[in-house]
């Protein structure tokens, strides 16, 4: 059965109660340091309602490949939307500042929300 990912398209709520509609758009890899995997959101709503705004969330390359090693099968695609779509809702919602310093999952996050999510 395929893996339909729950966090593809997602509202998230701020602090300050501001609405965000947000949708996955694509993803790639950073061919630097760890290689980190990267998944691309648009976000549209609050008060820029008008435009949207592109978010970049990775997950670290070497936390990945450490998560991955001695199980049967690799992380689909799907479920590392997932990972990185509930990330960043969780963001959103704390109020963490959306940059690249605040958007970059490593081991030990990478682990509670695979958890969280069923993965492990």
């Amino acid at each position: 059965m395929k893996y339909e990912p729950r966090y593809e398209r997602f509202t998230a709520a701020g602090p300050d109660g501001a609405t965000f509609d947000v949708e996955f758009v694509k993803s790639g890899f950073l061919a630097m340091g760890d290689r980190p995997e990267l998944f691309f959101f648009r976000a549209a709503g609050g008060e820029a309602a008008a435009g949207s705004t592109e978010i970049v969330v990775g997950i670290s390359g070497d936390a990945l490949r450490r998560f991955e090693r001695g199980r049967a099968q690799r992380l689909s695609r799907e479920e590392k939307i997932d990972i990185t779509g509930l990330w960043l809702k969780r963001q959103w919602e704390t109020g963490a500042p959306l940059d690249s310093a605040h958007l970059l999952i490593r081991e030990d996050e990478l682990a509670r929300l695979t958890g969280e999510l069923g993965f492990s």
